[in-house]
């Protein structure tokens, strides 16, 4: 039987990590091997109970139990000050960075004619100009690796169009066109720059925003996915698994979809 890929000893930033998809990402990097800082935005290490105690995000003694160190961090991935400090922070913590995933993304709806000047630029900001800080912080640090890769997380939707979505397609169009290009500025220092297509995973992208009827969302996926099922955190999570540990693939979009978007 063929081993799983292995990333033992390496150190990973997950985006978003306090998401779905971002913690499904992060528990497979750890499953595999690797340490992992998570950018898990406002009170990073948990909620509050009634006495007033900090309680430590489950995703960090997930982690924890698979053996693996996580280090949960407050860090807006528009500020290019807490960008920094938070890819420092993870150097200096762990004495090495190898695995950037550009997870952290917002979503709404709403028609281009309705849509306000702040709402295109916070899914602009937060999903193209995160990446772009995030990844400028890291690319040092990654070029000391022997195995520094770049996971962005792009959609479906970066091969087409979504009525009420125009600054999300637009967004995730934008994620490729910079994977592709930052794949040719760093595959002379060995590090490689990929992007996952999710297609439809059970997050509050669909279950609040686009579909919030539970029905609405089970025949959308029968209607729309050929494989007949959504997709899941650990799809992902797998192959950013894949991807980190594969050092002759670059510049590519892999979509995981069901077959959604096969005919695009």
């Amino acid at each position: 039987m063929k081993k799983s890929p292995s990333l033992e000893g390496s150190v990973s930033i997950v985006t978003g990590a306090r998401g779905v998809i971002g913690g499904g990402i992060a528990r497979e990097l750890a499953a595999a091997g690797s340490d992992v800082v998570l950018q898990m935005g406002r009170d990073p290490h948990g909620s509050v109970d009634a006495t007033g105690q900090t309680r430590e995000h489950p995703l960090v003694r997930e982690i924890s139990g698979m053996g693996r160190r996580a280090v949960p961090v407050n860090c807006d991935v528009t500020n290019p000050q807490q960008v920094a400090a938070m890819v420092e922070e993870a150097v200096e913590t762990f004495g090495r960075l190898d695995v950037l995933v550009n997870n952290a993304g917002v979503v709404s709806l709403c028609p281009v004619e309705e849509m306000s000047e702040a709402e295109w630029d916070r899914v602009m900001d937060v999903n193209v100009k995160g990446m772009f800080l995030c990844s400028r912080a890291a690319i040092p640090h990654l070029r000391r690796s022997s195995a520094g890769t770049i996971i962005n997380n792009a959609s479906v939707a970066s091969f087409g169009g979504a009525a009420g979505m125009a600054h999300y397609c637009a967004s995730k169009h934008a994620t490729i066109g910079f994977t592709k290009t930052l794949a040719l500025e760093l595959a002379r220092d060995d590090v490689t720059v990929n992007a996952i297509c999710p297609g439809i995973v059970d997050t509050p992208m669909w279950s609040e925003v686009l579909t919030p009827d539970p029905a609405a969302y089970r025949e959308t996926i029968k209607r729309v996915i050929p494989l007949g099922r959504d997709q899941t955190p650990e799809d992902m999570g797998r192959l950013a698994v894949f991807l980190a540990s594969s050092r002759n693939l670059t510049g590519e979009a892999i979509r995981v979809d069901g077959g959604m978007t096969t005919s695009v």
